[in-house]
């Protein structure tokens, strides 16, 4: 059965359908200095009934996080993805997108696969779709290494855990207004609204841009009454500037 988004006046008058009010919380990268954008942003909201589509805005400063409500008639059901466009060039980078519908649970969506939205295609794309991959919490406890240089303020890090039922991939590695991964130091970092992976066996990091590297010592992974240890035995540096002798990608099981 074709889907469509319909006009919001037209569902009101006919079916006189009280409006639900939208709150999307809008968190962007702010490790580049190139992540915030100036241009009007839009996004689709995909429901199992229909979708609503609304314009975020045009001011996305690299670092910040914009809190936007809207009011709609439409009857949305269960939001699955959204999907971001641009009308110009300016490079935007989104981190994490929150929906909340009424006063249900909040949505999360995490751009996972690091993707920059532009009209200019170098390395970029005119539109980001983005989706939620289930309704489990994983959590993630760093401990630094005590190691000179072993700390770190300058690097974007993500994840993919992997278990017995499948793999779930997280958002960034930065908590807001903290000074993450300080040398010695263990920092918690907790994702909602991530898949169930059963058992956990492995989990692997991506380091995407920054210009330091990071070393850690121990990191204890939490999904549900699931829980792993992985020691850092072979001293894997994370970095994506050759000059630190890191490595940008790496398994740990």
């Amino acid at each position: 059965m074709a889907r469509y988004t319909t006009p919001l006046i037209f569902i009101a008058i006919v079916l006189g359908v009280a409006a639900k009010e939208i709150t999307i919380t809008v968190r962007t990268e702010g490790s580049h200095q190139h992540a915030g954008s100036g241009d009007t942003i839009s996004a689709r909201l995909h429901g199992s009934y229909n979708d609503v589509e609304v314009t975020l805005g045009s001011y996305f400063p690299a670092g910040s996080t914009k809190v936007l409500t809207f009011s709609t008639d439409v009857n949305l059901g269960r939001v699955y993805c959204m999907d971001l466009s641009t009308d110009g060039e300016d490079w935007w980078w989104p981190r994490t997108i929150t929906v909340e519908l009424g006063d249900g649970e909040p949505i999360y969506f995490y751009n996972t696969f690091n993707q920059k939205l532009s009209t200019n295609d170098r390395d970029s794309s005119p539109a980001i779709w983005m989706c939620r991959q289930g309704t489990s919490s994983c959590s993630v406890r760093a401990t630094t290494s005590t190691q000179q240089w072993a700390d770190t303020d300058n690097l974007v890090l993500m994840a993919t855990i992997y278990g017995t039922k499948g793999s779930t991939m997280t958002g960034g590695f930065d908590n807001h207004d903290i000074d993450d991964f300080e040398k010695g130091e263990t920092n918690d970092f907790v994702f909602t609204g991530m898949r169930n992976v059963g058992d956990i066996k492995c989990i692997a990091f991506r380091a995407l841009t920054g210009h330091d590297a990071w070393l850690f010592d121990t990191m204890t992974v939490t999904c549900g009454k699931k829980s792993k240890t992985f020691t850092n035995d072979d001293n894997v540096w994370f970095s994506v500037d050759e000059t630190d002798a890191g490595v940008d990608y790496a398994k740990i099981c």
